[in-house]
């Protein structure tokens, strides 16, 4: 069987796009047209999504937010007592995002060709549905428990999203700060300092060394800029690149966690992380061996990951969470000991839950405090910069005045 990507006009004249599965392309056109449509162009898809002989993928990047929204309205409509085929149809139809609705085609296609259940269709597109959603997903068709699990991974997505975008959107302003500092001092070097030159020459004596340093640097960025650019581009994708190896991302992530301030910042957001996964999978009744080893993939930070093979073993041969959480030394006693708590008073899912919360408002204040360090900082570096550049512009005209005087 094999996935094409179609494009279709419907009977209103309105363009759609989509994917479907079928034998052949014959029996795919036949499809578009059993629906009413009347296909443009189809074509077979690779295995990935990618389109034969096309670069372009009909499943682009979905966001955590439209992700809680859909695991919400689908729990509504299998509430409200609609097959899960037909809750997917409607949902599709509704779907502002494009790739989220090419998703929900494909998906319902699986389960009306091929059957079996909507975790094994989700499972299919491991880039839009993450090993928690598709575990907590089948934890709920196996229980039957569907539509409280899907607002079980509703308020764990919208949670997620929520600390996410907090996090960024504080250091939005430090990184404007830096960009427009960069691109002032690029000004600087680049269209302000050559005209200076001149001048400086017409002096008809030797420049301080501040100055001549400063025209010097100046005149590479003028005649030299877009290599600069190129080259401080192919070193970001370089460190990317590099980084993306697992030796070195480990090392770099054990760094990270020891540099002061960011270290902590980051593994608050882990811990919070790590609570509310561990906590929603255990409270939709997913069994503590597989909620911890589906836990671990959600992990961000490879270090504090690399952990979890032993905590699985460790609670696998029958000792306590708690006790397995403490050895790595990794963790606060806060976690160490309510978690012990929640394992002896049979809450544990509950407490983990209050324990992403209190390490989420940690977070967020962790991360206000450090904008309130990073902004000022920021700005102190930027004046510093500029007011070197003047003081080596200002040299030489001292130097002419003192002489006269």
């Amino acid at each position: 069987m094999q996935v094409f990507a179609y494009t279709a006009v419907t009977d209103t004249g309105t363009r759609t796009r989509g994917t479907l599965r079928s034998q052949d392309r014959r029996e795919a056109l036949a499809q578009i047209v059993s629906r009413g449509m009347h296909p443009l162009l189809v074509e077979a898809v690779a295995d990935d999504g990618l389109a034969k002989g096309s670069w372009r993928s009909p499943f682009r990047r979905v966001k955590t937010r439209e992700l809680a929204v859909f695991a919400r309205q689908l729990a509504a409509l299998l509430k409200a007592g609609l097959p899960v085929v037909q809750a997917l149809s409607t949902l599709r139809k509704q779907c502002q995002s494009k790739a989220l609705k090419a998703v929900l085609e494909d998906i319902g296609d699986t389960l009306h060709q091929e059957g079996g259940t909507l975790a094994d269709a989700m499972g299919k597109h491991p880039k839009v549905f993450s090993a928690v959603f598709q575990g907590l997903v089948r934890a709920g068709e196996e229980g039957g428990n569907l539509v409280e699990v899907l607002s079980n991974v509703a308020e764990y997505l919208g949670k997620s999203a929520k600390l996410r975008g907090q996090v960024m959107a504080a250091f939005v302003y430090p990184a404007f700060i830096m960009l427009m500092g960069t691109a002032a001092v690029f000004v600087l070097m680049t269209v302000v300092i050559p005209r200076f030159q001149e001048l400086f020459l017409s002096f008809g004596q030797q420049l301080p060394w501040p100055t001549r340093m400063l025209l010097a640097v100046s005149g590479f960025l003028g005649q030299w800029w877009y290599l600069v650019l190129a080259g401080s581009g192919a070193a970001v994708l370089s460190l990317v690149g590099m980084f993306r190896r697992p030796a070195l991302r480990l090392r770099a992530d054990r760094v990270l966690l020891r540099v002061p301030m960011l270290g902590q910042l980051l593994l608050k957001m882990e811990i919070a992380r790590i609570c509310r996964t561990l906590g929603t999978l255990l409270k939709s009744g997913v069994e503590i061996l597989e909620s911890i080893r589906v836990t671990g993939q959600a992990v961000a930070n490879r270090f504090v990951g690399q952990t979890f093979p032993e905590l699985l073993k460790a609670v696998a041969g029958g000792e306590p969470l708690a006790a397995a959480i403490e050895k790595p030394g990794i963790f606060p006693p806060m976690l160490v000991n309510l978690v012990r708590t929640g394992e002896e008073t049979g809450e544990l899912p509950a407490m983990l839950s209050e324990l992403a919360d209190i390490y989420e408002d940690e977070t967020e204040r962790a991360v206000g405090s450090a904008v309130k360090l990073v902004e000022p900082l920021l700005i102190v570096i930027i004046g510093g910069v500029v007011a070197a550049i003047v003081a080596a512009i200002m040299l030489p005209v001292f130097e002419i005045n003192t002489m006269v005087d």
